[in-house]
């Protein structure tokens, strides 16, 4: 039954069977910590990922881990993950390989994150609220595949599934943004203070294929700022 209902995840990951909804003035809540509440967030397009951009805004209490996004292939789980494991430390997961961050901590409130990876060379970038970590390298040649499961708010361990609810995310998400290029700085910029006029070609807010699940739902945006 497990492995019929992650086949049909599948299917519907890569047919389709959500809304393309235009999100730009509201955002994703994921109201309380579970294994069910989670958004699958279907791509405008598949094929092989040499390079990438993913950009969004998140704001939360938690003060344990916690999953943002989250690509899984088959036999690569992690092939894409951006995990929260602390306020100071956030890792990227490309391919089931994990590289961490330090962050400098922040008060409580809307954070803009946008990271980046070049297979050509490996050199993977965070930025946080506009602001590039110093970079450093991994996966280099490396390919995403071709078989992506998407989600937001829980951290896949197997091909679209396996959630554990003490790594799912609690709070707001808006801005989700994902492009099949390296973003260049100004972009970045653009992307943190007028998300609305820099749209990804996988990924794009203004017109996002997605299907909430569980108690995940759309509610509009409470303030208007460069950082939410």
């Amino acid at each position: 039954m497990e492995r019929l209902s992650l086949c049909c995840l599948f299917l519907m990951s890569i047919l389709g069977t959500g809304a393309s909804t235009d999100l730009v003035k509201n955002v994703f809540l994921f109201p309380k910590e579970s294994i069910t509440s989670y958004v699958i967030v279907r791509p405008k397009e598949i094929a092989p990922l040499s390079s990438f951009t993913v950009c969004l805004r998140h704001y939360t209490v938690l003060t344990r881990p916690y999953a943002l996004f989250s690509v899984a292939n088959p036999g690569k789980f992690n092939d894409i993950l951006i995990y929260i494991k602390s306020a100071s430390t956030y890792t990227l997961h490309i391919g089931d390989e994990e590289m961490s961050f330090s962050v400098p901590e922040s008060n409580v409130g809307w954070k803009h994150l946008c990271t980046s990876w070049e297979s050509s060379t490996g050199v993977v970038t965070l930025w946080i609220n506009g602001k590039p970590l110093p970079r450093s390298t991994m996966k280099k040649g490396y390919s995403v595949g071709i078989q992506p499961i998407m989600i937001l708010g829980q951290e896949q361990d197997s091909h679209g599934g396996s959630f554990d609810k003490e790594q799912s995310f609690v709070g707001e998400m808006a801005d989700v943004q994902m492009w099949n290029f390296i973003l260049p700085p100004n972009d970045i910029q653009l992307a943190m203070t007028t998300s609305n006029l820099i749209n990804g070609n996988v990924l794009d807010w203004a017109l996002l294929d997605n299907e909430l699940k569980g108690d995940a739902i759309i509610q509009p945006k409470l303030q208007d700022c460069t950082y939410c």
